[in-house]
Order: structure tokens, then C-alpha cells, then sequence
């Protein structure tokens, strides 16, 4: 058209993981961190960065650039015709890699963010030595933590509060392994600064670590990480290892984070059938870390003691009047929001749920993995993995019903549900017990039920949950479908308590309650080994000799 200004054509160049990224050039593609009168340079940009204004008026210019982003804007250039783009002016100087923490402690440093998605494994350390260099809480950083057993270990970074998942029991469990003070909200991370104006992330660490030398840090299903991996690559410049620990699905948890530096994170998994696709997509230290007894189920026991529990003639541990009990939530928390955007094919939901009828536990069940090969999409990067999901947890949830209704729930005698409202649709006419507390009515209520039932959500199939550790804990007795997870476990103890189906749960009951005997034989036994070898203390102690190499 005559007169027409075309809009140039932006250079895309190939990101970490081979999907084609839009690279801009205006100053604010930069962001800045620090302060400085000369400028440090961190990527190119694609075009000609002697223009950026922030420039202007800079004693000295000191840059460096990415050596793959370097190659693949030479091949773009070259294939679209449009030549080099210049070199670097010639009294700007350019450095190594080594020379930028040097460097980042007395410039403004300007980097251009679509760097990081182009060539994360070259920028993400760099810049966590960027951060590292301007939050300088000493010089040199931190020595390495070894990990040896003290009466005082030091600081650990445990972000969260109580009201989140396994906080309380973790904060405790760090006290006993000597660790103190815990450190609970470290700084993230603000929307990326633009142009001139730096952020202060680097500050806010050093006010915040001040003389202190956290030991480690430990995230609970990436709490306190930010989706970039500022906070990991920062703790990593400092010399802080950095633990993950996932507690629920790790490719769901993971769906959020759009960088790779998770991969180079200690990743611990309750599931370790999540263990060969963590390493398979790049993850390099991953290991299996079940869960363990709440401390609180206990029930104000010293769970060091060798008393044998339920001898006492007033203690409830012999009072095994209620029906059996199942507790839990009746669909996968947030799940609307979460599974927004994916869909299923109705075809394929069919056969998982012929495939379920026919199931006898999560081994052989539709779940999380069934629905990967049967979709055949990506675990990672991206939301594929959610569709996944989406399937497992429709069939888990319909299995949790199969179950409750084979063990008659909501009938006379038939098995009692604590649960929230999800329920009353799903089991018509039964009497859904409100949600009780779990710090405070939970316990009481597994001890007094006649059995308490588990079954293995399909989103892991693999995994124990924390009924396979609190309800023998507290003197109760559980019946659970057949999880791998049971492996962990001396055989004597798990064979009597495995139900080999839905059907197989009234049948159970009866047999215990032919044989009470050998069911307090049973509870005790499990309380025994569990006060030997399952408290989260001993998860913190596994959890150190993996991040220390031992």
C-alpha cells in the first residue's frame, strides 16, 4: 500500500526449549539492578545497544553476552539478509563471565531480560551472582554448609506460615535437629524494574540475612521460589543449598515455574514413581522422601517411650466403639481454577473409567501416569500437564466413591465421612461430618474408629499420605489400598492391613473385630517402628546428607 510504514520485523530466536521467542529491543527489555556511576551490560539486545538511553552519561561500559544468543542472532541476521548488527562501541570493554560479580558490586547493571528465557543455564547463575554481589552480607559469601550433627547447626530458611502444609511439624523438627533461628518469609522478588529505576531485591536479602549464614533452605512444593528462580540462584551465589521437597504432584506444582533452574535444585518427591521423569526432563539430584507422624498424633505420648499403649483399663485405645471412618476432601483443592483451561477427550475418559471398574488399587487404576501415555503430551515446560491431571483426578475422585460406597457410607453400621460439602452430591443420603480440626479433633477421632481407611489419590499413585503414619500414631488402626509407598515398610506389618479391592474393606473390619487381639498386636508393632525410624526430625537428617553428598 502506498505510503505505508511496515512495522520492522522483530528477530525470534529459539528459547530453551525450542519454542520461538519475539526478541524487542526498547529500553525497557532491560532491567536493572544496582547502583553504580559505570554500567554492566548484561546482553546485547538484538539490535544497536549504543543507543539505550540509560546509557548516557555512564563512565564506563562494561558488557557481556550470552555465547549461544550470540550465535543464533548471527544465523537469524544471516538468513534474513539483514547483515551483523555492528559491534559493541570500542571504548566499551568487554568481560568474562568471571569478571561479573567483581563487577555487579559497583555498576548499575542493565540486563535484557528475554535472556533468560534464550539461554537460562548461562544467565540464571550469572545473575544470582549479580544479586549475591550487591547483597554482599560478607565478604566472600557464606562458607558451605557440611551438614554435622550439633547442639546448634544455625539458621535454616524454611519459608511459609503455620497455616500451610506440614509448616509447624517442619519448624519443630529443624529445632530438634539443632537449627535456629528458623527463617520463615524471605524477600521475593517485585515485577521487574525498567529503564533507570533499579529494584531492591539484593538490598531486602541484606537487611534481612544481616550477620546471619542460613545453613539451608527447605521449600515445601516451592514456597518461597519464585517462578524465575531469582531467590534459588541467589541462595545458590551465597552458597545456601536449596531443597525441595514435593509434597503433592511435582509436575503440578512445576506447571507454574517457566524456567529450567528447578533441574538444578535437591528435589526430594514423597512419590519416587515421580522420580525417573523428574531426572528424564533434566532434574540432576532428585530423591524419595516419604512423610512421617504429625508429632501431635502422639497424643501427648513421648513418642521415645517403650510403654506399650492401650494396656491402660481407662485409656480409649481400647474403646474401639465408632464405625469405620474415612476422612478427606471430596475433589483436588482449587480444582476449577486449576484445571480451568484443560479438557479431556470423552472418549478417552470412557476407557479410564472401564479401566477403574475393573481396578483393584492405584497400580492398575487410571492414574496420573496412565493418563500421560495415553495423552502422550509433555510433563514440562507448559500447562499439557494439567490435562493429565485433569483425567487422574476425575477418576481418582470417582474411585474415592467406589470405595466408600463398597464400604457402605452413609448407611447404618456402613463406613462414617468427615469431608467437606463436594460430598453430598457424590454420596446421596449420607451423613457428611463436618471438617474437624487437625491439630485438635483428628486424632481422638482415628483412635476411637473402629478402622480408618485410605485411598491412594491417582494423582499419586505411588505415594503414602499422612494417614499411613498419623493413625497408627494416635492408636488407631488403618486399612489402605495398595500403594507402592507401603514398600517402605517392614512386609509383617503392612500385609495385614492392605485391602485388596473395594469389597475387601467390610471383610477386613470383620476379621479385626473376630481378632482384637491381634489387632492391638498390630497397632502397637506399627507404633514401634514408626517411633523408630519415621519423624520428620529424620526426614531433616536424610534431607541433609543428600544436600551434603553423603
Amino acid at each position: 500500500m502506498d505510503g505505508y510504514d511496515a512495522l520492522p520485523r522483530r528477530v525470534r530466536l529459539p528459547d530453551f526449549s525450542g519454542r520461538l521467542l519475539s526478541l524487542p529491543d526498547a529500553p525497557e527489555s532491560w532491567a536493572c539492578r544496582g547502583t553504580g556511576d559505570a554500567v554492566l551490560l548484561l546482553g546485547l539486545g538484538p539490535g544497536a545497544p549504543q543507543g539505550l538511553p540509560f546509557l548516557a552519561g555512564a563512565s564506563n561500559v562494561y558488557w557481556l553476552e550470552s555465547p549461544r544468543v550470540s550465535h543464533e542472532l548471527h544465523h537469524a541476521r544471516a538468513e534474513e539478509g539483514d547483515g551483523e548488527a555492528g559491534p559493541a562501541p570500542a571504548h566499551w570493554r568487554e568481560i568474562t563471565p568471571e569478571a561479573v560479580p567483581e563487577l555487579a558490586a559497583r555498576c548499575r547493571c542493565y540486563f535484557y531480560s528475554p535472556g533468560l528465557r534464550l539461554d537460562p543455564d548461562f544467565w540464571g547463575p550469572l545473575l544470582g551472582a549479580v544479586d549475591a554481589a550487591q547483597c554482599a552480607p560478607r565478604a566472600g559469601g557464606f562458607a558451605p554448609f557440611a551438614g554435622e550433627r550439633a547442639a546448634f547447626r544455625g539458621p535454616a530458611l524454611l519459608p511459609g506460615n503455620d497455616g500451610q502444609l506440614l509448616h509447624q511439624e517442619l519448624r519443630s523438627a529443624l529445632a530438634q535437629c539443632g537449627f535456629g533461628p528458623v527463617l520463615e518469609d524471605p524477600p521475593q522478588p517485585i515485577a521487574a524494574s525498567r529503564g533507570v529505576e533499579a529494584d531492591n531485591f539484593a538490598a531486602r536479602w541484606r537487611v534481612y540475612l544481616g550477620e546471619r549464614q542460613p545453613a539451608f533452605l527447605l521449600s515445601v512444593n516451592l514456597r518461597g521460589l519464585d517462578a524465575e528462580g531469582r531467590v534459588f540462584h541467589l541462595c545458590r551465589a551465597l552458597g545456601i543449598p536449596v531443597a525441595i521437597w514435593f509434597v503433592d504432584n511435582p509436575w503440578h506444582v512445576l506447571a507454574g515455574v517457566r524456567l529450567p533452574w528447578w533441574r538444578e535444585a535437591h528435589i526430594f518427591v514423597t512419590d519416587a514413581s515421580f522420580m525417573d521423569s523428574l531426572r528424564t526432563l533434566g532434574a540432576r539430584k532428585v530423591f524419595h522422601l516419604p512423610l512421617a507422624v504429625a508429632p501431635h498424633m502422639w497424643r501427648g505420648e513421648d513418642p521415645s517411650a517403650c510403654a506399650r499403649p492401650g494396656m491402660g483399663p481407662d485409656t480409649e485405645l481400647c474403646l474401639r466403639q465408632e464405625p469405620p471412618l474415612f476422612v478427606g476432601r471430596a475433589a483436588f483443592p482449587e480444582k476449577e481454577r486449576f484445571f480451568a483451561a484443560a479438557k479431556v477427550p470423552q472418549a478417552l475418559e470412557d476407557e479410564a473409567m472401564r479401566v477403574l471398574a475393573a481396578s483393584h488399587g492405584p497400580g492398575d487404576a487410571p492414574n496420573f501416569f496412565w493418563w500421560r501415555d495415553k495423552l502422550g503430551e509433555t510433563l514440562w515446560p507448559g500447562h499439557d500437564v494439567r490435562r493429565m491431571g485433569l483425567g487422574a483426578e476425575r477418576c481418582a475422585q470417582a474411585n474415592r466413591v467406589r470405595w466408600l460406597l463398597a464400604a457402605r457410607a452413609g448407611m447404618p453400621g456402613g463406613m462414617r465421612v468427615v469431608g467437606d460439602q463436594g460430598w453430598e452430591p457424590l454420596l446421596p443420603g449420607a451423613d457428611i461430618l463436618p471438617p474437624v480440626d487437625y491439630y485438635a479433633a483428628l486424632p481422638s477421632l482415628y483412635a476411637t474408629a473402629e478402622a480408618v481407611l485410605n485411598v491412594t489419590s491417582l494423582l499419586m499413585p505411588g505415594s503414602l499420605s499422612q494417614r499411613h503414619f498419623d493413625v497408627w500414631a494416635c492408636g488407631g488402626l488403618l486399612l489402605s489400598d495398595a500403594t507402592r509407598g507401603l514398600e517402605i515398610f517392614p512386609e509383617e506389618l503392612t500385609s495385614p492391613m492392605v485391602l485388596a479391592g473395594p469389597d475387601d474393606m467390610a471383610e477386613k473390619c470383620a476379621w479385626f473385630r473376630a481378632h482384637p487381639l491381634a489387632g492391638e498386636e498390630l497397632r502397637w508393632a506399627w507404633r514401634a517402628h514408626l517411633r523408630e525410624r519415621h519423624s520428620y526430625a529424620q526426614r531433616i537428617e536424610s534431607m541433609l546428607e543428600a544436600l551434603c553428598g553423603r
